[in-house]
Parts: C-alpha cells; sequence; structure tokens
C-alpha cells in the first residue's frame, strides 16, 4: 500500500489487523455453536462442536495476532532522502549521497520491480540486509517489491531528486567462474542417482532402521515385564514392573507420533538433488536453485549454504531474500537431521557440477 503526501511518499508492507477476518470466522463458529445447542440429535451436534470450535480457534488466533503492535515495513521517499524502515529504521540516504536510481523489474517469471540505488561515493558500502550490493555498483532495496501501481508514483517522486533511468536492465550474465582447484582423489566411489535422474531427501525424516530397532527392544522388555507382572509374587517389585512398562510404552509411543507426523503431507519437507539443482519443497512453498546460480556449497552442522554467483542474484530472486545471510550467501530454511545430512553427503557427488566447491564438516 502506498501512501502519498505531497512530496512525501511511504510504501508500505506492514502487516494490519485482521479484525474483518476475525470477526467473520467467529460468526461462523457462532452459526455451527448455536447448531450444536439446538440439536436434537447426536450427529449434527457433533459436526457443530467440532466446526464450531475450530473456526473458533481460527477467530481467536486472528484477534490475539490483531492485538500486537505490526512490525513497520516501509519503505519513505521524502525531501530529506530515502529511507527503509523494518521495525526502526533499517538504513537512510540524503540524495545529495545518491548519483541516480532506477526502479526495475526482474528477469524471473511473475517478477515485480524492485528499486536499485546509486551511491554517488564508489566506495559506498551497506551493513544492511535490506540494501545490498549487485552490479554496476547499485544497491537493491531488498525485501520490498512495488506493485504495477506504485511505480510510476515512486519513479516520479524519485525523478524529483536525482536522475532516473525509465528502466535498468539486470545483468543475466554470472561472472567467469573461478578457476577449479584440483581436488584430491576421493577414496570412495559415490553411488549412482536413481533412474530418474534425482535423489529426495526427506529433510525432516528420522533414521526409521534405528527407530524400528528401538520400537521392537521396547517390545521386548513389555512383553519380559509383562510376564514377570502376570506370573511374578504380589508385591512392591510387581508394582515397579508395572511402572517401568507405562514409562516404556509412553516413551515409544510418543516419538512414533512425531516420526508419523514428520511424514504426513503438511510438514513433510524434501530436498531434490538433480542434475538441473537444488529444489527445496514444503506444503506451503516451493523454490528451484539451478547449478549455474550457485558459486559454492557448503553444509555446516546440518545447515546448508550456497553462495550466489552473480552479482545481481538479489535482484533476480527476491523470492529468497529471507534466506539471505550477507556477503553473497543464502541458507536453506531448515536444519537437515542427522540421516538427511547422511544422505546429502552420499548423493551430492553425484549430481553436482565440476565447477562448484563443496565444504562439508561440522564447525
Amino acid at each position: 500500500m502506498t501512501g502519498p503526501q505531497g512530496d512525501r511518499l511511504v510504501v508500505s508492507r506492514t502487516d494490519g489487523p485482521h479484525w474483518i477476518l476475525a470477526g467473520v470466522l467467529l460468526c461462523v463458529a457462532g452459526g455451527f455453536l448455536w447448531m450444536a445447542l439446538a440439536a436434537t440429535h447426536r450427529n449434527p451436534g457433533v459436526v457443530g462442536w467440532v466446526f464450531g470450535g475450530g473456526f473458533g480457534l481460527l477467530g481467536l488466533n486472528l484477534v490475539f495476532r490483531s492485538l500486537k503492535k505490526p512490525v513497520r515495513n516501509e519503505l519513505i521517499i521524502e525531501p530529506a532522502g530515502i529511507s527503509r524502515v523494518i521495525g526502526g529504521l533499517a538504513w537512510a540516504l540524503r540524495w545529495d549521497e545518491l548519483r541516480s536510481a532506477s526502479v526495475v523489474k526482474g528477469t524471473q517469471k511473475g517478477a515485480r520491480h524492485q528499486v536499485v540505488l546509486r551511491p554517488a561515493d564508489d566506495r559506498f558500502e551497506s551493513r544492511s540486509r535490506s540494501l545490498v550490493r549487485i552490479g554496476d555498483g547499485g544497491f537493491l532495496v531488498a525485501g520490498l517489491e512495488l506493485d504495477e501501481t506504485e511505480v510510476p508514483g515512486v519513479r516520479e517522486l524519485l525523478a524529483k531528486h536525482v536522475s532516473v533511468t525509465a528502466e535498468r536492465v539486470p545483468s543475466t550474465q554470472a561472472p567467469p567462474p573461478p578457476p577449479p582447484v584440483r581436488a584430491a582423489e576421493p577414496e570412495w566411489v559415490p553411488p549412482p542417482v536413481d533412474s530418474s535422474g534425482s535423489v529426495t531427501i526427506h529433510v525432516n525424516g528420522w533414521n526409521r532402521v534405528l527407530f524400528r530397532w528401538v520400537q521392537f527392544f521396547a517390545l521386548m522388555i513389555e512383553v519380559g515385564l509383562g510376564v514377570v507382572i502376570e506370573f511374578g509374587p504380589r508385591n512392591g517389585f510387581r508394582t515397579a514392573c508395572i511402572v517401568v512398562v507405562i514409562v516404556v510404552f509412553v516413551g515409544t509411543t510418543w516419538p512414533a507420533v512425531f516420526e508419523q507426523q514428520s511424514r504426513s503431507r503438511k510438514a513433510r519437507v524434501l530436498l531434490e538433488l538433480s542434475a538441473a539443482g537444488l529444489r527445496w519443497t514444503t506444503y506451503y512453498r516451493k523454490f528451484t536453485v539451478s547449478w549455474p546460480e550457485i558459486a559454492e556449497l557448503r553444509l555446516r552442522s546440518g545447515l546448508l549454504e550456497f553462495r550466489a554467483a552473480a552479482v545481481d542474484f538479489p535482484l533476480d530472486r527476491p523470492d529468497l531474500y529471507p534466506l539471505r545471510l550477507g556477503d553473497g550467501w543464502y541458507r536453506l530454511p531448515r536444519t537437515l537431521s542427522a540421516t538427511a545430512v547422511r544422505q546429502f553427503e552420499t548423493h551430492i557427488r553425484s549430481v553436482l557440477p565440476a565447477g562448484v566447491p563443496l565444504a562439508l564438516g561440522q564447525g
């Protein structure tokens, strides 16, 4: 949402309250609950309580979220200069510190416009993640994309203070790759990928073989103690065996529930390795990073990170802004489990191009 105020323009991405949606959900919940109370048969009553409770919880969740003070997320253009607010002031530049500005549209399908600033001093450096250096000495206002209706107003107000190009075409050519480093010959031969040409890793998966053995030993303990409880003497030792059986049963039931949950459609996180690149898939989000976009890959303590090959990568891939660490590095959203780490280390060399360095380690 853009709010013009004379020579001042605020491009806001601050999340607003959800009172209207919360009210609708609570009204729907009230209707279902009224149906449950008025029902003369059991089945309509059960349906009313279930759906009424579900919609009610969703509505109350939005009410509590609306009560919290939202975090400001704004780009402010005013006579004094241009600034970025993310909670607090992230950075601010006076107009005399800028040589030019441009409003750029990325090369990806469905990309939207973004603001690029070019400082007057070529030695300028940014310490903020929301102001990222790209090609030609420009700095991208990261994490904020413009709607088509906002572009003319932003471009017009920028033109009042600095030189504005009509459209800066982003560079799609990656810099030449670093000279290959001759690595030592591995002591093992990596196994080939499957027939589909790709390997899918369950990022939050458990070691199911180990887990089944634990369940087997727990079952043996329960059977043995059950025999003692049934045929043994009726004293304190029998009571202690009952307590141990309960503890073992609970201790294996909860991990079984969590293991099953990790394989459900909504909780499952998949990492696909193929000759094309990396593909991250969850129920809510999917993205792919091709090997030509990656200059370096590393795995540290279960955290998979890559360094972008092109300086214009933040401009071309604004969807990956939340993953950015700094100095061109990006980190995948979730830590790989121990099982996933072993699978990654086993298969990555089968699909990784020779020109992309790989660092594996715990530190």
